[in-house]
C-alpha cells in the first residue's frame, strides 16, 4: 500500500448500533489489541472549546448548547438522527476531525490496532485497514440494546438506526462476519476465534 509497508494488524471493526460492536472491541483490546474507538474520539473532539464544539456552534449555532457551554449531545442527536440532510452536514463538519485524530493513533500505535468505527465503511476508513469484522445483529435486538444503552424512546433508537449503513450492504465489506444474537460468551468464543485463527 503505497510506499511503505504496514507492519501491523490493522482490523476494522464495525456494525450498526447496537449491535454488540462496543463488546467486541473491549475484549479485543483485553486480548492485547490497541483499539481506536471513532465514537470516543468524537465525543472527545465535541468536549467544551474543542475543535468539534467549536465547529459544531459555528455551523448550528447556540441552541444546542447549555448555559454552560458544553454540547448537549442528546439534544443535538434527536435532531439530526430525524433530519438526513442536517445529519449529513453534522457530519461534513465532524468527520474531518475524526479521521485526523484517527490516522495520528493509528501512526503511533504499534501490534495489532482495531479501529472500531460504526460508520467505517460509510466515510471509507476501510482503506486503512487491512481487514474489515462486521458484528451482525438483528434489528430488534438492535433497537433494545440502543434504547437501554442510551436510555432513548423507540422512535430515536429506530431513527438513529436508520441513519447508517443498512447491515446487508456492510456484509459485501466484511472479511468476518460475527453473528450476536446469542450470549456475550458467545461473542467472545467467535471473536477470540479469529483473532488468533488469522493473526499466525
Amino acid at each position: 500500500m503505497g510506499g511503505s509497508e504496514i507492519k501491523k494488524r490493522v482490523i476494522g471493526l464495525t456494525g450498526n448500533s447496537g449491535s454488540g460492536k462496543s463488546s467486541a472491541a473491549a475484549y479485543l483490546e483485553e486480548l492485547g489489541a490497541y483499539v481506536i474507538d471513532a465514537d470516543r474520539i468524537a465525543r472527545e473532539i465535541s468536549d467544551t472549546g474543542k475543535a468539534g464544539a467549536l465547529a459544531v456552534r459555528d455551523a448550528f449555532g447556540e441552541v444546542f448548547f447549555r448555559a454552560d457551554g458544553s454540547l448537549d449531545r442528546h439534544k443535538l442527536g434527536e435532531y439530526v438522527f430525524s433530519r438526513p440532510a442536517e445529519l449529513k452536514r453534522l457530519n461534513e463538519v465532524l468527520h474531518p476531525l475524526i479521521i485526523k485524530e484517527v490516522k495520528e493513533r493509528m501512526g503511533a500505535a504499534t501490534g495489532t490496532v482495531v479501529l472500531d468505527c460504526a460508520l467505517l465503511v460509510d466515510v471509507g476508513l476501510t482503506a486503512l485497514t487491512g481487514e474489515v469484522w462486521l458484528i451482525a445483529a438483528g434489528q430488534d435486538s438492535k433497537i433494545d440494546r440502543i434504547k437501554k444503552r442510551d436510555g432513548i424512546g423507540h422512535e430515536h433508537a429506530r431513527n438513529r438506526l436508520l441513519s447508517q449503513l443498512d447491515e446487508e450492504k456492510m456484509r459485501k465489506y466484511a472479511d468476518v462476519v460475527i453473528e450476536n444474537n446469542g450470549t456475550l460468551e458467545e461473542l467472545k468464543k467467535q471473536v477470540r476465534e479469529q483473532f488468533y485463527g488469522q493473526s499466525k
